[in-house]
């Protein structure tokens, strides 16, 4: 039966119940109902239910429920419900929640939920879920959550969070992801993500991930990674590798830390600055038998790198080590120094395990060195200390001896 009430005005109300369309020129107040579309000119107060489309030629003002699509030219207030998408050509407020997307031309306030993506041409205020995106061309107050990737084009206050990436400007809040966050301008808060954070500019801020942390300018807060980069440094820097391309007014702590000022702000078992000198080193002694280290020469204080075979208190049987030794030296003439350090030297015995000699043990050593420059690029030095050599699975020593060394130092 085709039931038509085409246009019933009482009071300045509106009903229009059609099985295929419904269309009102001007403006709608109360319900609209249709089969395929139901349409008003201007603006719509109340209800519209069309089965494909719902269209408002001005402003929505309450509900709007369709299979397909609805559309409001200027501000839609209230509920939109629709299979494939909404869309306000102004302003959207409240809620909106679309099959594949969601499109305010201006701004969206309150919680927009889309399978694909939510799009405000100007500022997103309040919750956007997306299946794919979420983009807000220039501010964003409140939450973006999606499965790929959230952008906002200018200040972003509140949390970002996708599976992908995040994108902001001027970030104040929370950004996390599964591989990477970038603030193209300064972050308030936090980056969290697995592999990469970019901030041009940090300010009272923490940057974690599982890869690397980047921060373009100057880095006012923390970072914690495996690789860290600053421009400046003003806080912390923690990973394996840490980098600054200036100053640090802070700390580096790592195995690697590198800045363009002095080691005063380093805690790591390599710091280098510019004037660091990194030199070779080949010595024979009576612990290892042939040996080639790196030494890391700053101010005051040094590191060593090493390798050394055989291991001379097993037996002729190949075995060998590495180490690590940090130190303090002193000249004492023109042309000779004097130095102290510490190290840490595991112990591989290769073939020579047996009932006595485990497959590897430790040695923790101490020494004092002579250094003779002899040019500008070449010294000599000798080695006297005392190291014991330990088991890695019993409390007991292997043996204690007095350490006898001398070598050479290149560049």
């Amino acid at each position: 039966m085709n039931m038509r009430i085409a246009a019933i005005l009482l009071l300045g109300y509106c009903a229009g119940i059609n099985d295929v369309s419904s269309v009102v020129q001007k403006d709608m107040t109360g319900f609209q109902i249709s089969g395929l579309a139901s349409i008003t000119g201007r603006h719509a107060s109340g209800f519209q239910l069309g089965g494909i489309a719902n269209v408002a030629g001005g402003n929505a003002n309450g509900i709007m429920l369709s299979g397909l699509m609805n559309v409001a030219g200027g501000k839609a207030n209230g509920i939109q419900i629709s299979g494939l998408g909404n869309i306000a050509g102004n302003i959207s407020r409240g809620v909106i929640i679309g099959g594949l997307m969601n499109l305010a031309g201006n701004k969206a306030q309150g919680v927009q939920i889309a399978g694909l993506a939510n799009i405000a041409g100007k500022s997103q205020n309040g919750v956007a879920i997306g299946g794919l995106m979420n983009v807000s061309a220039e501010k964003l107050n409140g939450a973006q959550v999606s499965t790929l990737l959230n952008i906002s084009g200018g200040k972003a206050k509140g949390a970002q969070v996708s599976a992908i990436g995040n994108v902001g400007v001027n970030v104040n809040g929370m950004q996390f992801s599964a591989i990477s966050n970038i603030a193209a301008g300064e972050i308030r808060g936090l980056q969290l993500c697995g592999a990469v954070n970019i901030a041009v500019k940090t300010e009272n801020a923490l940057q974690f991930s599982g890869l690397t942390n980047v921060c373009q300018g100057k880095l006012r807060g923390v970072q914690f990674a495996p690789g860290n980069y600053a421009g400046e440094v003003s806080g912390a820097q923690i990973g394996l590798l840490n980098l600054c391309g200036g100053n640090v007014k802070g700390i580096q702590i790592g195995i690697i830390n590198h800045s363009k000022d002095t080691t005063a702000h380093k805690l790591g078992l390599v710091n280098i600055t510019p004037k660091t000198r990194i030199q070779m080193m080949l010595f024979a002694g009576n612990t290892s038998k042939l040996n080639a280290a790196v030494r890391f020469k700053n101010r005051r204080s040094y590191t060593m790198l090493g390798i050394g075979t055989h291991y001379l208190d097993l037996n002729d049987k190949f075995s060998g080590c590495v180490f690590y030794r940090a130190g303090l030296y002193y000249p004492i003439a023109s042309k000779l120094e004097l130095s102290g350090d510490l190290g840490y030297f595991h112990i591989e015995n290769f073939e020579n395990e047996d009932a006595e000699t485990p497959e590897r043990m430790y040695s923790l050593q101490a020494r004092i060195n002579l250094e003779y420059k002899f040019k500008s690029r070449i010294s000599f030095f000798a080695s006297g200390g005392y190291g014991m050599t330990r088991y890695y699975d019993k409390n007991k020593f292997y043996e204690k001896k007095t350490i006898f060394e001398a070598g050479v130092i290149l560049f």
